[in-house]
């Protein structure tokens, strides 16, 4: 049997947030250095990871209680920093936050769908959520293209509003933790 983990929670809890529809990001979460090679105002670190922290997976690759395998988007505080605390600039990196909870909604649906005709294989929930991570990370950069991240005010707004309308039209799909 192969077991693959990620950190363990006593290390996240102070230094990751799960999303939550409730709980904004607030400039003192931005707990990293700045790094020079980027040239940036502000980066925001979140990643979709795969929950449960340890996946069992047999010699046949196929996970072991697949039925509660499924991801959740996460901030990363030590990896996320800004040079400026402009409440324009926490919007536009708290919406990159929120696409990564809509891709996780997505990778949740897919994965539900994969459920339900009893697929096992540790493989195949690997390779959909490569893809949508894939995804995600295009639309990530499309969206910094369109509002040349964060400056232009009302492309911001604009976006703002259809992750919104996004985010709850995968609403079946948020993490029970998540509070919405």
């Amino acid at each position: 049997m192969i077991s693959f983990s990620q950190e363990r929670k006593e290390i996240m809890k102070d230094t990751v947030i799960p999303w939550n529809k409730s709980q904004k990001l607030k400039w003192k979460d931005f707990l990293g250095t700045l790094d020079p090679d980027i040239f940036a105002y502000a980066l925001t670190s979140y990643k979709i990871d795969i929950i449960p922290e340890s996946v069992a997976v047999d010699n046949n690759d196929n996970i072991l209680n697949y039925k509660t395998l499924s991801v959740t988007a996460n901030f990363y505080k030590k990896q996320s920093w800004s040079v400026s605390q402009d409440l324009n600039l926490l919007n536009h990196e708290q919406l990159h936050f929120d696409i990564a909870e809509l891709f996780a909604r997505k990778i949740r649906k897919r994965f539900s769908e994969l459920k339900t005709i009893e697929e096992k294989r540790f493989s195949v929930y690997w390779n959909e959520y490569s893809k949508l991570w894939k995804d995600c990370r295009a639309f990530q950069k499309q969206y910094d293209i369109e509002t040349n991240h964060g400056a232009k005010l009302d492309e911001n707004k604009k976006w703002a509003e259809n992750i919104g309308s996004l985010l709850e039209a995968f609403k079946e799909y948020a993490c029970q933790k998540s509070n919405l």
